[in-house]
């Protein structure tokens, strides 16, 4: 039902002939595939985030240390949905577990999905079944400041999602400088620009290898702060979005109104 009333609202949405606003070229080819007819002027705006220097006083070492976490552990900040893929994870971490290799995998974010109840405690049996607990750490819903802290202080992000628009998780991952661990998704390598590890959705033997490779080339506790270019990335997106605006207000104007 969810998924119709969206579909209803992008098509009267469309039908006015309205500007519309992508966040990707993936997002693009992905609007021409499924809405050939569509006439609508697009607009591609890639975001960039500016973190609040006031979410950043926060000690990583302490938050480390408040959720039991080791110094060198990877970072997973994705709802379990089932699209987030966090089965892939929990798979990868039973390989390396077979291998030898002690990995950890920190997750947090909700686990409430109202179109899918049960699906965390199904994913939470696996790593019970699988004497994982040690491995796959979810810490819950944390504050944001605490997001910022973990994602600053992990070797790696992961983002294992099936599907995914321009990801925030790795748009705050880029502005700090944060090695990422990614699916192979269009998305992911135009965000990234190449800049990043892939791996198939449903391939756990590569994601373990990455996994294992990345962890090997840790050296205890570092963290990083926000790379001096992340200005210049969070202008572009603020030129960009303006006058994509402008552009929109623009053909409003020049269109007659309908009496």
């Amino acid at each position: 039902m969810a998924r119709w009333r969206r579909e209803i609202g992008f098509r009267v949405q469309m039908a006015s002939g309205r500007t519309i606003m992508l966040s990707s070229e993936s997002a693009h080819r992905d609007f021409r595939t499924y809405y050939p007819r569509a006439g609508n002027d697009v607009c591609v705006v890639r975001f960039a985030t500016q973190p609040p220097a006031a979410l950043l006083n926060t000690d990583p070492s302490e938050v480390i240390a408040n959720y039991g976490l080791p110094e060198n552990y990877f970072y997973l900040p994705n709802q379990f949905y089932r699209h987030k893929n966090h089965q892939l994870v929990v798979d990868a971490l039973t390989i390396l577990k077979e291998r030898g290799a002690n990995v950890v995998v920190c997750a947090s974010g909700s686990t409430e999905d109202r179109r899918e109840p049960g699906y965390y405690e199904l994913v939470n049996a696996q790593v019970r079944e699988r004497g994982l607990d040690a491995q796959f750490r979810h810490v819950g819903t944390v504050p944001l400041s605490h997001v910022y802290a973990l994602l600053r202080a992990s070797i790696a992000l992961i983002n294992p999602s099936r599907f995914e628009g321009w990801s925030t998780t790795v748009e705050e991952a880029k502005s700090f400088g944060v090695p990422m661990i990614l699916s192979d998704l269009d998305v992911h390598k135009e965000q990234t620009g190449g800049a990043a590890r892939y791996f198939g959705v449903n391939d756990p033997v590569a994601l373990a290898d990455h996994l294992m490779q990345v962890s090997r080339q840790a050296r205890g506790l570092v963290v990083r702060n926000v790379v001096p270019h992340q200005d210049d990335s969070v202008r572009a997106f603020a030129a960009s979005f303006a006058a994509t605006m402008r552009r929109a207000a623009g053909q409003e104007i020049s269109e007659p109104v309908a009496r």
